[in-house]
């Protein structure tokens, strides 16, 4: 192996489509709320994503989607026993440390939320539960920021781990790439008609 990567030759007669498709599917996403986007996440996306959780030592994981106005990040998957409460909480933009990863487009991990300033606890006494440690990257899909997913580790579950390393974080960070490609790939094959049976 050389280490060098192949590329598709670019077609000139194509290069026109890539602005037209970008605004198609940037059309698609905006009419389309957080709660029909989580369709995106098909068996082997919420595979990836719960084996990532478990891997990094978490509790449990969550994938958060911005509303049609960005006003909110709505929780549209989770992986633990509290989902069927959890999906659908609606945490404001500018609150909370998954507003701070959104906004600023940057991983996070912090291993005593409790004594983080920027923690918002809402969802903690939805949940009746407190988290102790947190890792959330930001979620790409779709040519654009979209969202936020995070994994916590809480107080209640003994078997929690004691906190987050850098190699978690960036493991966190690589399977959500992962699923930013997928979901692509989903995206582009319909809108180009290619994934029509027949």
């Amino acid at each position: 192996m050389t280490g060098t990567r192949t590329k598709l030759l670019r077609n000139p007669e194509f290069v026109h489509l890539g602005a037209e498709l970008e605004k198609h599917l940037e059309d698609w996403i905006g009419s389309s709320g957080p709660e029909n986007l989580a369709g995106l996440l098909d068996d082997t996306c919420v595979t990836l994503l719960r084996d990532a959780f478990v891997a990094v030592g978490g509790c449990e994981g969550t994938v958060w989607l911005t509303d049609r106005d960005r006003q909110h990040l709505v929780a549209v998957y989770n992986s633990g026993s509290d989902a069927v409460s959890l999906v659908g909480f609606e945490q404001p933009i500018g609150s909370g440390i998954i507003s701070l990863v959104f906004s600023q487009q940057q991983p996070y991990c912090e291993n005593d939320i409790l004594a983080s300033r920027g923690h918002d606890d809402t969802l903690d006494k939805k949940v009746a539960k407190r988290t102790k440690a947190m890792i959330a990257v930001p979620f790409y899909f779709g040519f654009g920021l979209r969202g936020v997913v995070s994994c916590v580790q809480l107080e209640e579950n003994s078997a929690g781990g004691s906190g987050y390393s850098f190699e978690d974080v960036r493991t966190l960070v690589n399977v959500t790439n992962i699923v930013e490609r997928l979901i692509d790939d989903s995206l582009l094959s319909s809108a180009l008609g290619l994934s029509d049976g027949g």
